[in-house]
């Protein structure tokens, strides 16, 4: 068993918003690339937001939480049904995602992928974008 696996449950029970993954990215898109590349870096930036914010109460796993559905959430964007919903940053590595990939992934599943990566279910993940895109009026 995956060490993913052992506390998967744990990580869906917890809930992040759509808004605090985007406030993740941008953090992470304003840091310096050589920064940037690396986990303990991003990791240690994610709980200071945290603690800024006033996250004081299970920080850790929030924070892990975070990172695993940012993870998931690119490794979702390999899907070519959802390249419509991506475009390319100001430099490698730094992409712009719609607002509803967001959405979708603080509110899906995450399961276990190849290799014991965090990833969604790739066509449960399309249809919540286009449910969430469809119940804003924007399918």
């Amino acid at each position: 068993m995956s060490d993913f696996l052992k506390f998967k449950n744990d990580i869906n029970a917890i809930e992040v918003t759509a808004e605090l993954l985007g406030e993740v990215m941008d953090m992470y898109a304003a840091m310096p690339p050589d920064e940037r590349l690396i986990f303990e870096m991003r990791a240690m930036r994610v709980l200071q937001l945290l603690a800024k914010q006033g996250h004081d109460a299970n920080r850790g796993m929030v924070a892990m939480t975070i990172t695993i559905r940012l993870m998931a959430l690119d490794a979702v964007l390999e899907d070519s049904q959802l390249q419509g919903w991506v475009l390319p940053g100001p430099e490698p590595g730094l992409t712009f995602v719609h607002g509803d990939l967001l959405k979708a992934a603080a509110e899906e599943p995450l399961i276990e992928g190849p290799e014991g990566h965090p990833s969604f279910v790739p066509s449960s993940f399309r249809r919540r974008v286009l449910q969430i895109a469809a119940a804003r009026g924007g399918a």
